[in-house]
């Protein structure tokens, strides 16, 4: 597990998540605290989404956690102390999926979150949209405005290291789309050059996770976020 603080672009490593809470096969939950990273996204809402002839749906959750595209939407949570992130039972409807829970770090975490993170076909299987040049994905959260989305692909080297990209997105309480440049979805700086950018990592896509990542000290904070239909746009 890596201890150096991380940017806002990207997850730390932690010790594999307990056999009660779901995890994407072979990977350790990898998310951490935003901490501002040059050539972040500043995503747009939803207007500039509207889907054309070639936008591909890649997920659309259903009320008994599958996708009607064949993945699953898992839930998990992460901390660097045990006992300072707590989960509630998912809330799933047809349409989107919604994690609560709280991150209280009294045991004196400095990173620590929830998250959601939706396969995209039976088996884990990769997806090519690398010619697209947005992710159109349906967020809410009340609490916090600052979501986390990154791109996975079955490289368990890359996901167990936190080098696969991510991006921010500036989340509204009710939920709708917004649009995400593939483009903006960056690795951390520590990872190196074989860690794939936006259109690399898209070109072989297994999953989209969202996290709620924000640890204050001291505070307790309610977590409350929802993930709705993934699409790519051309």
């Amino acid at each position: 597990m890596r201890t150096a603080p991380e940017s806002e672009c990207a997850r730390r490593p932690l010790a594999p998540r307990p056999r009660s809470f779901p995890t994407i096969a072979g990977a350790l939950a990898l998310v951490g605290v935003a901490l501002g990273l040059a050539g972040c996204a500043a995503p747009r809402a939803g207007t500039d989404a509207a889907a054309g002839p070639a936008a591909r749906t890649l997920a659309t959750p259903l009320a008994d956690g599958r996708t009607a595209e064949g993945g699953f939407v898992d839930a998990f949570m992460f901390a660097e102390k045990p006992g300072d992130v707590a989960i509630d039972p998912v809330a799933r409807s047809s349409g989107a999926t919604r994690a609560t829970g709280v991150i209280e770090p009294r045991h004196g975490s400095t990173w620590g979150g929830i998250a959601l993170s939706t396969s995209l076909q039976r088996g884990g299987r990769a997806l090519d949209v690398g010619a697209g040049r947005t992710l159109a994905i349906s967020l809410a959260s009340t609490g916090s405005g600052t979501l986390r989305v990154r791109l996975v692909g079955p490289d368990a080297a890359l996901r167990d290291s936190g080098c696969y990209p991510v991006a921010l997105v500036h989340v509204e309480p009710a939920l709708k789309e917004y649009a995400v440049p593939i483009a903006s979805f960056m690795p951390e700086s520590y990872c190196g050059a074989d860690a794939p950018a936006g259109a690399r990592a898209a070109a072989a896509l297994t999953a989209v996770e969202v996290a709620d990542a924000a640890v204050a000290a001291g505070r307790r904070r309610q977590v409350d976020f929802t993930v709705g239909v993934i699409r790519v746009l051309p």
